[in-house]
């Protein structure tokens, strides 16, 4: 009886493996990275330099962004606290390309709040929208991704910069969690020393 049960376990999990291989679809996993620092640099200067979207890249942008090939802030329906952003990341295993809302909140006490969040897939209509109005195509690798950017002004004109990042993956991409690990701290290393030039 236990060998016959094991062996139920066992097809159950390869049954299981096989679909979310062909599927492309598991439980998701979260990744997540809060990182902070100080810098010398007003908060203007970092608003900019995090929103300098056109000036940031892997290579050849005043700006270096790990895999980012490009970055197009949208017209459609931008205003001065909200706005959309198509990204293109160029990978060996695969281009990833796919839209983010972006608002922008400033607090009475100076404080700039940057929050970015990636349009998913069950938001058809509005890919849709935005893959019309901007003629860039949308090939999501991730379930989901939000970036927070609190810029808080500090005594002696510096300024802390604070970066919360969390995104969701399931099915293959999930299989690559260590990757993704290392993605998210590579890309705030690079906005630290963006920050810093």
């Amino acid at each position: 009886m236990a060998a016959s049960t094991h062996r139920r376990s066992r097809l159950s999990l390869s049954v299981g493996l096989a679909l979310a291989l062909v599927t492309g679809t598991a439980l998701a996993s979260d990744y997540s990275k809060v990182a902070t620092h100080t810098t010398s640099k007003s908060a203007d200067h970092v608003l900019g330099v995090l929103t300098a979207y056109s000036q940031t890249c892997k290579e050849g942008c005043k700006y270096k962004s790990p895999d980012i090939a490009k970055m197009v802030q949208l017209s459609h329906k931008k205003t001065a606290t909200s706005w959309y952003l198509w990204t293109w990341i160029s990978h060996s295993v695969r281009d990833v390309k796919y839209f983010s809302r972006v608002s922008l909140t400033k607090k009475p006490n100076g404080t700039v709040v940057l929050s970015s969040r990636m349009i998913t897939e069950k938001e058809e209509a509005l890919i849709a929208e935005l893959e019309k109005a901007s003629g860039q195509e949308n090939k999501p690798a991730l379930d989901s991704s939000r970036a927070i950017y609190t810029i808080e002004p500090l005594e002696g004109g510096k300024t802390k910069v604070t970066q919360d990042i969390v995104v969701s993956a399931s099915g293959m991409i999930d299989m690559f969690g260590g990757a993704i690990k290392d993605g998210i701290a590579a890309a705030t290393v690079a906005n630290v020393q963006n920050i810093e030039k």
